[in-house]
């Protein structure tokens, strides 16, 4: 049987389970769309050819930083919004913010800067990551801590450890505390659930202690996000979906995967 064939077969089975999810995997051979749901990955194939460098995924919008330009996707396909090259990009409650060369900027039917801050690695709400630290949003002002690779929520990950920022109030500077050490390469976080990818694996924050999860790859994880599942990709193109057992077609929660057969992977997103 063909791959085709098993990816018809399972989008037969789990159509009428639950509603299908595009996810959008960003790679250096472009952006990778791939059809998941109810635990099963069916279809993938490339949406564009591009070196993606960061991809975010928010309230039905998807958005590419390559070598060129930052991509949004419309009914059309990816498109140009000729902010020119890119290293990150990512979604706030007023919509999307890009970072290449030194600029940050925002868009609203044209691109706006902020400010300016050097090699950002990520863009997440109201934080940004950058090699020389971590900054708030729209402000820019500088939160602390060096060589940042990923931002969500309170969570910063970076070379040497993932740390979480903690202050007394709204109105009070905060301080990072390390919560785990050692490399990490991204972090993701929803409000509800935490996950940290490091040079070890992924872990899961839950009820208080970061436990392994039970990946069936052990590539290693470079990028994490939510939608109606936690889906995760590795570095070499291996697609992960975790999914509630009771969610799912044949009653089998936890992670499964799919290699895609991608190089140069760098994140993940859904709309």
């Amino acid at each position: 049987m063909s791959d085709d064939d098993i990816a018809l077969s399972e989008k037969r089975m789990y159509g009428a389970k639950r509603p299908e999810t595009h996810a959008y995997v960003a790679s250096g051979l472009g952006i990778t769309r791939v059809e998941t749901a109810g635990g099963q990955i069916g279809r993938f194939s490339l949406s564009e050819r591009c070196n993606a460098r960061d991809v975010a995924g928010a309230s039905g919008e998807v958005a590419v930083a390559t070598d060129e330009d930052v991509l949004v996707l419309t009914d059309d396909g990816f498109v140009p919004t000729g902010f020119g090259p890119a290293t990150a990009v990512g979604y706030d409650g007023d919509g999307l913010l890009a970072a290449g060369d030194g600029r940050v900027a925002r868009y609203t039917g044209e691109w706006r800067d902020i400010g300016e801050v050097a090699d950002v690695r990520a863009i997440d709400g109201d934080r940004l990551a950058a090699a020389e630290g971590v900054y708030a949003l729209p402000s820019l002002d500088r939160l602390g801590l060096v060589d940042v690779t990923d931002v969500a929520g309170d969570y910063a990950a970076t070379e040497s450890g993932l740390y979480r920022y903690e202050s007394e109030s709204t109105d009070s500077d905060g301080e990072w505390t390390e919560v785990r050490s050692g490399r990490h390469m991204a972090v993701a976080s929803d409000g509800e659930q935490v996950h940290a990818a490091a040079a070890d694996g992924l872990y899961e924050l839950t009820a208080g202690a970061w436990e392994p999860c039970a990946l069936p790859a052990t590539e290693r994880v470079v990028d994490v996000t939510y939608g109606d599942d936690t889906y995760a990709i590795t570095e070499n193109g291996t697609f992960l979906v975790a999914t509630a057992a009771e969610a799912t077609a044949d009653g089998q929660g936890g992670w499964r995967q799919r290699s895609l057969g991608v190089p140069d992977v760098v994140g993940v997103a859904v709309a």
